[in-house]
């Protein structure tokens, strides 16, 4: 190469300015492509707008539930949740309805699914702040709000008066983090949202310094402590613990219970039975020896285990074969002489059947 350049009486600086030239050259060049590009994405994008809007004028159902519900926003401070109660217009009632729809086709998207929701929509319902995912919102506008008590109060311990819907929050927590450190799957806090916890000194044991605090004892105690007190008046009341019986009867109409808490009974019982499963196998739960007696003594029919055989299950019909054939063969072995003796005990334990076919076989 150096005797080409020799020859063709161009030095090495001469070739190297020739070749910086051209890098240069070809550096003009990218750029002004990728000019042209950004301004090719920004018509396009531009474009892109002007037929979303254009689409969003068109006079169709999902159009008009989009204006309704930027309506809405503009009536409830910025609200897009659109939640209902027994009060709530039809009107409100169907808006709710085809939010709710929205999030479902909007998880069909995102697996894959487009034919139910349209890509521009999705843009469009994100620009008013739509809520996609209702449950990690409501956890992170509780998350922010306590930030905001800890920087006023300087603890996370939050009282009824205070904010009920806080306070329930911080309990949550703390007991789903027990729950998590025992072993328990508890999908509502993640590791994520531990170390975001974490961040701020969240404290889940609950154990903070505060200025005239006094003890307390825990919620799930007093709710239960209440609730038991509750089914003992009810049996007082009605001599048993029934309550689905006589929630069928308040349903009809034929009586009104002397309580209007006693209503919150059955679901009390289910949760305890479901609870005394987790009792017997060990596992962390609102029950104790204490409770579970108490519980008994008051009437209450726990569920069988899974292993306790059931009537009609065959499983004692099962258990008496299995019997009888382990007598047969303890007996054969020891050489009995007497087969009579061997089929009455067949007989006995399997059924005149059973034994027929052993006289067959014999």
């Amino acid at each position: 190469k150096m005797n080409d350049v020799a020859g063709s009486g161009l030095s090495a600086d001469r070739i190297a300015e020739r070749a910086k030239q051209k890098l240069k050259d070809a550096e003009e060049v990218v750029d002004h492509a990728r000019r042209r590009l950004q301004e090719a994405e920004e018509q396009l994008a531009r474009a892109k707008g002007i037929f979303i809007e254009a689409d969003l004028q068109r006079d169709c159902s999902w159009n008009n539930m989009y204006r309704r519900l930027i309506q809405y926003k503009k009536e409830h401070d910025g609200d897009v949740l659109v939640l209902t109660s027994k009060d709530s217009s039809p009107e409100i009632k169907k808006l709710a309805k085809w939010v709710q729809n929205q999030r479902v086709h909007y998880k069909c998207f995102v697996t894959g699914d487009k034919k139910h929701i349209k890509e521009h929509r999705i843009d469009a319902l994100n620009r008013v702040g739509f809520v996609w995912n209702v449950i990690e919102h409501s956890w992170n506008s509780n998350f922010n709000a306590l930030v905001i008590h800890y920087e006023k109060y300087g603890h996370f311990e939050v009282t009824k008066s205070e904010s009920v819907k806080l306070r329930n929050f911080v309990a949550n927590l703390r007991k789903a983090f027990r729950r998590k450190m025992d072993g328990l799957f508890q999908k509502e806090l993640t590791d994520e949202r531990i170390k975001r916890l974490n961040a701020i000194g969240f404290t889940f044991n609950g154990e903070v310094e505060m200025n005239n605090a006094r003890p307390k004892k825990d919620e799930e105690d007093v709710q239960f402590d209440h609730l038991y007190n509750l089914l003992v008046d009810f049996k007082e009341t009605y001599g048993h613990v029934q309550v689905s019986k006589m929630m069928k009867i308040w349903h009809h109409g034929d009586e009104e219970p002397t309580r209007k808490e006693y209503k919150r009974l059955p679901f009390f019982i289910a949760r305890v039975r479901n609870e005394h499963e987790y009792f017997l196998e060990g596992k962390p739960c609102v029950l104790d020896s204490e409770r579970v007696q108490k519980l008994t003594d008051l009437g209450i029919k726990w569920k069988r285990p899974a292993s306790e055989s059931r009537k009609g299950s065959g499983a004692k019909r099962q258990k008496r074969e299995k019997a009888a054939q382990e007598d047969c063969d303890n007996r054969n072995g020891e050489n009995v002489e007497d087969d009579e003796e061997i089929l009455t005990a067949r007989d006995r334990c399997i059924g005149s059947t059973a034994a027929n076919n052993y006289n067959m076989m014999e």
